[in-house]
């Protein structure tokens, strides 16, 4: 059973979430994390939904004590018709959507593809790198607009848990809270946990800053993704801009 899905945003602290969640013991993730299901291996055969099925039903492991949940940061953007798949079958999930200025979380997912690839940074001049931050799927990770408005198409909004990285540094035992609470289990655990432990990021990105002309001439672009997360959250994200 599917009790909570993290559907993203990558960059924006998801493999913290899994990490300090799955502490937990009476949280359970049976596929660990990203494990793509409901947008890529659902479509594929019968055996990759056979062995999803099973895991999340337990014939190996008894999770009759657990709530079991997912972590996959791309299905923020699922198309419609895959959260409709979700939908018909898990109607009640809880849902945690991580959200992070749109063009620091660009930023930082090139930074990690590069690293990856063991690419050249120098190789980054300012042009390509304001199209990578503004084009094909590392912008539509950070539309919150779109990703949002697609979700709600399928979901109550009541269902569609909002949580923002910049809360991690400071914030992070109330985001474990909440999402303890969400999930309905018992946030006792955690106050057991050293702040040093809770604190930690899992992944530590490079520190290489993004220069001030490229962060502007990125801003128009994600202007309407802000602002919608703005009105619909109701904080002052005036400060993703630059012009706070």
């Amino acid at each position: 059973m599917l009790n909570f899905l993290g559907i993203g945003s990558q960059k924006c602290g998801t493999t913290w979430l899994f990490d300090k969640l799955k502490m937990h013991p009476r949280l359970y993730f049976p596929v660990g994390k990203e494990g793509n299901h409901w947008n890529h291996r659902f479509y594929l055969d019968d055996l990759h939904r056979n062995l999803y099925h099973a895991a999340m039903n337990g014939p190996v492991v008894d999770l009759s004590q657990y709530l079991c949940g997912e972590m996959t940061p791309e299905y923020a953007i699922m198309p419609l018709e895959q959260i409709a798949v979700l939908k018909q079958h898990h109607p009640d999930v809880q849902l945690f959507l991580m959200v992070r200025n749109p063009i620091d979380r660009a930023w930082s997912a090139i930074k990690m593809t590069y690293k990856y690839y063991k690419m050249d940074m120098a190789a980054l001049t300012p042009e390509r790198t304001i199209k990578g931050i503004t084009t094909g799927k590392t912008a539509e990770l950070g539309r919150y607009d779109q990703i949002l408005q697609n979700w709600l198409t399928y979901f109550k909004p009541e269902q569609l848990h909002i949580l923002f990285f910049d809360d991690l540094a400071t914030g992070y035992r109330d985001i474990l809270h909440h999402c303890c609470e969400t999930i309905g289990v018992s946030a006792d655990f955690f106050d057991q946990i050293p702040d040093r432990l809770l604190a930690d990021p899992s992944m530590q990105g490079d520190r290489m800053s993004l220069s001030p002309d490229v962060y502007a001439a990125c801003v128009e672009f994600y202007q309407p993704a802000i602002e919608f997360l703005a009105n619909y959250t109701g904080r002052d994200l005036a400060v993703w801009t630059g012009f706070s």
